[in-house]
């Protein structure tokens, strides 16, 4: 076998190939027999006639088409392994000369990481500076105990009329309403004075009792940031309604919530939770800058089908959040925003287009600072993800972490932890 690398682009690479004849044979007598264990020739059972007597009842087109697929993919895996082509995708292959006694010529056009020339990355990671101190307020921590008394409130079932505080439980639908909106009986459950997607329906609610019904006129908010809104009937009928009593934030309540003695210790730890949360978002906030920068002194020729993927992706994502939080169909989603899905596609295949060239980056500074993820560092990470199984329910999640591509995400994360402490982030 001889074949030869041919540069077309950055990302993209033709190999021309030729096997002997003697090689190309060994492949075509391989299909044969594969051709022979399936055939049922009269006189014979199946799989048992002779191989030249399969042969003169075969047609032989197809015998070298199923020779050359043969060729062509044990020939791709010895290049790939030779080669250490970074390639992205598998490769599509032409065939310009095959006949059995003769050498087999084809070449195979496949596209690969391309090869990035970086910017000084640590002089572009030293330019962006650390936010200003990252301060809790007592209004952040009032805020979560007010949230934490929220949670852990009493529900009591109440016959009086609600009131701003109550929770409500409704069924409700829109009346008359466009394809925009969800059709049929939803339902809800909310506190009165917390708000509502529907403009009204506080108000509607307030007064009335368990198994009312009322129509009323409100809002629905439209567009992708709400920016507008449409006037909408809407049925509603409270199904339950539950007083709130809500716990009183003192030491004894702090206990019941865990390793505190007091209300004080509590607080201190929710302020120190929210630094925490505060600093983790300012760290990925100055490595998302630091990135964006160096691909801005980068100019990338990013392959097409890691781009369309990225793409995909992306779109599927939006179909399944659109569908899963709002009600909507996908088609309805278009409707309020007047787009069609190509509308939608093309404004995802630049951040796609964004997000692999970050991809390709990163890549490249791996490979030039020689970063690697060892397989102590990727056991670690795994024991920590095993710290909350049983005894019993370890050794199965260790299988199936084993089994998946949980392992590679790892040692994913553990490379980018390593990068971007290299650039000081």
């Amino acid at each position: 076998m001889k074949y030869e690398i041919k540069v077309i682009s950055p990302s993209l690479q033709k190999i021309e190939v030729e096997l002997t004849a003697e090689e190309f044979n060994k492949f075509y007598s391989e299909a044969l027999k594969k051709v022979a264990a399936e055939a049922e020739l009269p006189g014979f059972r199946k799989g048992k006639a002779p191989l030249n007597l399969v042969e003169e009842r075969t047609n032989p087109a197809a015998l070298l088409s199923e020779a050359g697929e043969l060729a062509i993919r044990d020939t791709w895996l010895k290049i790939l392994k030779e080669s250490q082509l970074e390639a992205i995708a598998s490769p599509r292959a032409e065939i310009l000369k095959i006949a059995k006694d003769n050498p087999f010529i084809f070449s195979l056009e496949v596209e690969v990481l391309p090869k990035i020339s970086l910017p000084d990355i640590r002089a572009i990671s030293a330019s962006v500076k650390n936010e200003e101190k990252i301060e809790v307020t007592d209004k952040e921590v009032e805020d979560s105990i007010e949230w934490l008394r929220q949670s852990r409130a009493e529900l009591i079932d109440k016959e009086d009329n609600i009131e701003k505080g109550d929770m409500a439980e409704i069924q409700f639908e829109f009346l008359g309403a466009s394809e925009k909106l969800p059709v049929g009986i939803q339902e809800d459950s909310f506190i009165i004075g917390k708000g509502h997607y529907i403009k009204g329906m506080e108000d509607a609610l307030i007064g009335m009792k368990k198994n009312e019904e009322k129509v009323f006129t409100g809002e629905v908010p439209m567009g992708k940031k709400g920016e507008s809104s449409e006037p909408v009937e809407v049925k509603v009928k409270v199904k339950n309604i539950k007083k709130v009593n809500l716990p009183e934030a003192n030491d004894e309540w702090a206990k019941s919530l865990g390793n505190f003695t007091t209300l004080l210790e509590l607080k201190e730890d929710i302020k120190k939770g929210i630094l925490e949360e505060k600093e983790m978002a300012a760290r990925e906030k100055k490595r998302a800058m630091i990135l964006e920068n160096i691909c801005k002194a980068v100019e990338v020729d990013a392959p097409a089908s890691l781009i369309a993927r990225e793409t995909d992706a992306l779109l599927n994502n939006l179909k399944n959040r659109v569908e899963n939080e709002t009600g909507l169909s996908f088609a309805q989603y278009l409707e309020q925003l007047k787009k069609s899905e190509d509308d939608v596609r093309k404004e995802y295949e630049q951040i796609g287009a964004e997000r692999v060239k970050a991809y390709l980056v990163l890549n490249q500074i791996e490979k030039d600072e020689k970063i690697e993820a060892t397989e102590s560092e990727i056991q670690a990470k795994i024991e920590e993800i095993l710290k909350p199984y049983s005894d019993t329910d370890k050794e199965r999640a260790r299988q199936e972490i084993e089994r998946s591509e949980t392992k590679a995400y790892l040692a994913d994360e553990i490379k980018r932890e390593k990068i971007f402490k290299l650039l000081g982030a």
